[in-house]
Formats: C-alpha cells, sequence, structure tokens
C-alpha cells in the first residue's frame, strides 16, 4: 500500500497511490503544520519551525518526526537521504528502478515519513506495504529515519553534493514560496542563513559530516553527486551492488537512460509534477551552477569557511 494523503489522521481518499496518480494539494498551515502556533518567521518572511534544536519547514511536524523515529526498518528497506538540492530525486528514481518499487509516479513510489505535506500517509500504509519499502530522508544522522541507523537493518544511501552549488540551488527553490514564507530576502541574505545555519534543514556542513563520519557502516552508502554526474554508470553499478541487486549490461543501459537529466525532465512519472509548486523542479543538473550568483569575494569567504568546517575530514568536492 503506499502513502494515502491524510486529514486529522485521516486518509484522504479511497485509492492506493500505487496505482492512482493524484495531485499533492498546495502547502497550507492550517491543514499540514499540525500546530501552526508553533511556527516562527525570521527576516524578509522566512517561516520555520525548530524540531530537535534544527531550523525545519512547517511541514516537519512533531507527528510525523515522531513517526519516523519509531519505524521499525527492515533489511530489504532502502532510506535514502540528503541535505535538500543535493540529488534527492535523482538517486530517488535511480533507486526506484533498480527495485523495481515503480508506481503512479516518483513521488508516490516512496515514503517521506518525517512530512506531513507531500508524502502523508498512515502508519497502517506503512506497515503493511512490501519489501522493498523506499523512504526518503533530509534529516542529519542523529535524526534518522527508524533511529539510530547502526541500529537499523535498513540500508541507508546518503548522496551529498557540494555546497556552493546547493546553496544557490536552495535559494531558487525556496524563494517565493508558499512553506517558505514566500521569503524574498534576496541572495545576499540567502547566503548569510546559509553559512549561519539558519535555512531549512539547519547547517550543511553539520549534517553530510553527521554522515561522512559513518561511512564505513555495513548499511550506509555514501555518495557524492558530482561522482555520480561524471560518471554514472560506475555510480549505478556501485549502488546497485550495495542493494545487492542484479545489474545485466542490459538493464545498466536501460537506467542508465532513463535516470539522464534530459530524460528525467520531460518524463511524465518523474517530472515532479504532481506538486503545484514544483512547477520548474529541475533546473540545470550541472556541477558550477553557482557561479552565476557567488561574487569574487563571496567566493572567497565561502571558501575560508569550507576549509575551516571540513578540516581534515577527508571529504572532498568537486566545485568545477
Amino acid at each position: 500500500m503506499a502513502p494515502a494523503y491524510v486529514v486529522d489522521g485521516k486518509a484522504d481518499g479511497n485509492g492506493d497511490s500505487h496505482n492512482a496518480s493524484a495531485s499533492v494539494p498546495e502547502y497550507s498551515d492550517q491543514v499540514h503544520a499540525e500546530v501552526p502556533e508553533d511556527l516562527q518567521i525570521g527576516d524578509h518572511g522566512y517561516k520555520f519551525r525548530m524540531v530537535d534544536g534544527r531550523v525545519m519547514p512547517p511541514y516537519i511536524t512533531p507527528r510525523c518526526y515522531g513517526l519516523s523515529r519509531r519505524i521499525e526498518t527492515r533489511p530489504a528497506d532502502v532510506c535514502f537521504v540528503s541535505y535538500p538540492k543535493s540529488g534527492t530525486t535523482w538517486l530517488s528514481y535511480i533507486i526506484v528502478l533498480l527495485t523495481g518499487k515503480a508506481a503512479a509516479s516518483l513521488e508516490s513510489s516512496f515514503y517521506w515519513v518525517e512530512s506531513s505535506w507531500t508524502h502523508p500517509m498512515t502508519e497502517s500504509d506503512i506497515a503493511s506495504d512490501r519489501s522493498p519499502r523506499l523512504f526518503k530522508s533530509h534529516m542529519p544522522y542523529d535524526m534518522a529515519l527508524g533511529g539510530t541507523p547502526a541500529q537499523n537493518p535498513c540500508k541507508y544511501i546518503y548522496i551529498a553534493r557540494n555546497p556552493k552549488d546547493v546553496c544557490s540551488s536552495y535559494f531558487y527553490f525556496e524563494s517565493g514560496k508558499s512553506w517558505s514564507g514566500f521569503y524574498n530576502g534576496g541572495w545576499d541574505h540567502w547566503l548569510q542563513m546559509f553559512t549561519d545555519g539558519k535555512v531549512h534543514r539547519g547547517d550543511w556542513f553539520e549534517h553530510v559530516l553527521s554522515w561522512w563520519e559513518h561511512r564505513n557502516a555495513d548499511n550506509i552508502l555514501f555518495l557524492t553527486y558530482e561522482e555520480l554526474k561524471m560518471d554514472p554508470r560506475a555510480g549505478l553499478t556501485k549502488i546497485a551492488r550495495f542493494l545487492d541487486v542484479e545489474l545485466t549490461p542490459g538493464k545498466l543501459d536501460e537506467v542508465a537512460r532513463k535516470v539522464s537529466f534530459s530524460e528525467m525532465k520531460t518524463t511524465e512519472f518523474s517530472a515532479m509534477k504532481g506538486v503545484k509548486e514544483f512547477g520548474k523542479f529541475f533546473r540545470k543538473g550541472e556541477i558550477g551552477s553557482w557561479k552565476e550568483y557567488f561574487t569574487v569575494a563571496q567566493n572567497e569567504r565561502f571558501d575560508a569557511l569550507y576549509a575551516s568546517r571540513m578540516g581534515s575530514s577527508g571529504l572532498d568536492f568537486i566545485f568545477m
């Protein structure tokens, strides 16, 4: 059974979304924020709520976050994780194709338990679904789906992207949107919020490094957007091996073709058109788009911050 839209804890509608395509309702504080009075408004209208000391979108509610933490995972379950705008949707399509869990649309092929908005569901839906169940998350390691990953049989795949491209893509994604309070702060203000860890999902460095530190765990695969972009076939092979999925040369060719950026933008299944404000969800998908936003001075300051925060972690990114 697939995620069903939930209003006041009850499924809204009769169909299984794996069998019927449905549009996602526009975000509303009254419908999706659960406790609207807990929401805060920052500079330039930026709307958020605090969850376990981190800045989160209004639709990451106490009920949904609590459910995500107590989910009992199974060995066949797959949870793909990232900081937003790091290639999450791309990775989700790869996993859906490799596992054969395609439903009516890409967004109805997996669960996003921590969200009350785009992927709401009942607890019984999740418990009764057949394996492998696919889960999406944008949480750091200590807020992971199912509790502590080290104590879960679930397989976690984390994808990270260079922070300059993340920052610029996230700015485009969050500006003027209902869930962000129609934020209108402009690039300079956004960059400052991003480096201060005050955007939705908090500090990028903390988020990425929290998963990187556990990259050698048997049930965690750590990928970078850039390595997947530059050699997608090698990346697909690595993911299939981690998931114990047989990948024949023919299947590899098929998946590689379907997950190309041009194919995903135009294919109805993967275009994310079911969410009204995701009308231009896919932009360029390139490495180095940050150069359109950062001034020379901003780039120099960011480089200094990057060197300080990443230190001797051993995690390197390609910025182009």
